[in-house]
C-alpha cells in the first residue's frame, strides 16, 4: 500500500512470462514527460492535509498526480524477482511511482525496495565523505581559528561555488540589511534593470546579491515570478533563508 517494503502486502502475484526484454521496452515507454500517480504515503498536501494523514486514516482520496521529466531511465540488473534501474529525472519525481507504475505496465505489480541517490545537481556521491572520516581527520583542532583551513579543503562546498550555479536576482543596498536578518525577498526589494535572470519558479533555489556583490544569500522562491513585471511589488517571494554570507 506504501508502494515500498515498508507497507502492507495486499496482493501477490506470479512472475511467470517476465523477461528481461520486457522489462526493458517497458522503460523505454517511460522515457520524457511523464504524468505519474503520487503515493497516497507522500508528504504531498491536498486541502492542507499531507496524503499520508488521509492514508493513515484510511481516507480515500482520488489520485493526485504529477507531470515530471524522466531524462535517462536504464536496466542495471535483473533476476527472476528483482531488478536494478538507474534514473536521471525532474525535481519532484518519486521513485515508489515508477515502480508501482512499471509493476501495473508488466502486469505482475512491483514495489521500492532500495533507493540511492547518487547525484543532486552538481553534488554527487562518489565525492562525499563520512561525518566519521571528517572527525577523525580535523579531531586535533583546539582552536576556532584552524577551522578555516577545513573549510577551505577540498571537503567542503561554499556556499559562493553553490551560488555560481544558480540564477542570481539584484536587490537595492537599501534592503540588504533586512535579508540579512532573516526577512523573505519582496517584490519591490528587486533591481530589475541590474538582474538579467527574468523567470524564477516555484521552489527555485536562487542567489541573491548587491549591486556591488558585497553581500550574498541564498533563497527558496514560494511563487512563480518574473522579475521584469512584478504586478504586485508587495508580493511575498520567498519564504526562508537557507544560507547567508558575506563576500
Amino acid at each position: 500500500d506504501t508502494w515500498d517494503i515498508t507497507g502492507k502486502v495486499i496482493e501477490k502475484s506470479s512472475l511467470k512470462g517476465i523477461s528481461k526484454n520486457n522489462l526493458t521496452e517497458v522503460l523505454k515507454s517511460m522515457k520524457g514527460s511523464y504524468i505519474q500517480k503520487i503515493p497516497m504515503f507522500s508528504a504531498k498536501k491536498i486541502n492542507g492535509k499531507h496524503l499520508y494523514d488521509y492514508a493513515r486514516k484510511g481516507i480515500g482520496l482520488q489520485t493526485a498526480e504529477n507531470k515530471v521529466n524522466i531524462y535517462d531511465i536504464k536496466l542495471k540488473d535483473f533476476s527472476s524477482n528483482e531488478f536494478c534501474i538507474k534514473i536521471s529525472c525532474s525535481s519532484g519525481t518519486y521513485i515508489r511511482s515508477i515502480a508501482n507504475d512499471l509493476g501495473e505496465r508488466l502486469g505482475c505489480g512491483a514495489v521500492l525496495s532500495k533507493l540511492k541517490r547518487t547525484t543532486i545537481g552538481k553534488f554527487c556521491l562518489n565525492d562525499a565523505v563520512g561525518l566519521d572520516f571528517l572527525i577523525k581527520k580535523y579531531s586535533s583542532i583546539k582552536y576556532c581559528e584552524e577551522l578555516n583551513s577545513v573549510f577551505k579543503s577540498s571537503y567542503f562546498v561554499s556556499i559562493s561555488d553553490i551560488a555560481d550555479k544558480t540564477k542570481t536576482i539584484y536587490v537595492y543596498r537599501r534592503y540588504l540589511k533586512m535579508l540579512e536578518d532573516g526577512y523573505p525577498l519582496y517584490g519591490y526589494m528587486i533591481n530589475a534593470n541590474k538582474t538579467k535572470q527574468k523567470v524564477v519558479y516555484a521552489n527555485d533555489v536562487f542567489s541573491i546579491k548587491s549591486v556591488d556583490c558585497k553581500k550574498l544569500f541564498l533563497h527558496k522562491s514560494i511563487v512563480r515570478f518574473d522579475t521584469s513585471d512584478i504586478k504586485d511589488d508587495k508580493q511575498k517571494l520567498t519564504k526562508s533563508v537557507f544560507f547567508k554570507k558575506f563576500l
